[in-house]
């Protein structure tokens, strides 16, 4: 997260090439927050007090296994 122009994408690609360089394979995942509620990405809790896995918080874990 940043301004426009703050090297964000740079910082990516070169931590993917890095990686390879050392026959890592890296994993990324471009997600857009905007298109969803911050419920539906982040998660929430449901009425039973049950949690829901929002769009994000899923990714992460699917990203972790």
């Amino acid at each position: 997260m940043g301004p426009a122009g703050a090297g964000k994408t740079t910082t990516w690609q070169m931590l993917v090439k890095a990686n390879e360089k050392d026959q890592k394979k890296t994993i990324f995942l471009d997600m857009d927050p905007k298109v969803v509620s911050t419920k539906d990405f982040y998660g929430y809790n449901t009425l039973s007090k049950e949690w829901k896995d929002g769009l994000f918080s899923k990714s992460m874990r699917d990203l972790g296994s």
